[in-house]
C-alpha cells in the first residue's frame, strides 16, 4: 500500500484545547471511508503520533482527506482524542473489540488504522464530520 501523506501531530491551541491536524492523500476517503490512521512507527526513532496521543497530547484531531484535484479538502472528521484513548483502554483492559491494523511503508515509517465504527458509542469518538 502506498504511504499516506501526513504530519505527525501538528497541534493548534484554542483556549486550553489542543487540536491535532492530519491530512491524507486524495483517493483514500473512497477506499477507506470509515478509517482514520495514526503514525505508529518512525524510521529514525522519533516519537510517533500514536505515542503522543497515548501520552495525552492533544484533545481533538481534525482528520481529513485531500480533494481529488489536490486543491482543498474532500472530507474529514473531528475526533475526540479523549474518546479515542478511552476506546484503547477498554480494548486493552476489557478486550473491547476495536478493529485496527498496522501498515508499514517502504521508507521505514508505519501507521495504525482504526475503524471508527468499532469504537464504543460513549464517549462519542466522532464529534463532527463533513
Amino acid at each position: 500500500m502506498p504511504s499516506s501523506s501526513t504530519t505527525d501531530l501538528l497541534t493548534l491551541d484554542a483556549r486550553d484545547t489542543h487540536i491535532a491536524a492530519r491530512t491524507r492523500r486524495a483517493g483514500y476517503a473512497e477506499q477507506y471511508p470509515h478509517e482514520f490512521t495514526v503514525r505508529a512507527a518512525s524510521a529514525r526513532g522519533g516519537t510517533t503520533e500514536l505515542a503522543k496521543i497515548v501520552n495525552r497530547h492533544g484533545d481533538w484531531t481534525f482528520y481529513d482527506h485531500a480533494a481529488p484535484s489536490g486543491q482543498g479538502l474532500a472530507s474529514g472528521y473531528i475526533i475526540d482524542l479523549r474518546a479515542f484513548r478511552a476506546g484503547l483502554i477498554r480494548h486493552m483492559q476489557d478486550g473491547y473489540p476495536l478493529r485496527f491494523g498496522d501498515t508499514l511503508n517502504i521508507d521505514g515509517t508505519g501507521f495504525r488504522w482504526f475503524d471508527i465504527r468499532s469504537f464504543p458509542a460513549k464517549p462519542k469518538l466522532v464529534v463532527a464530520r463533513g
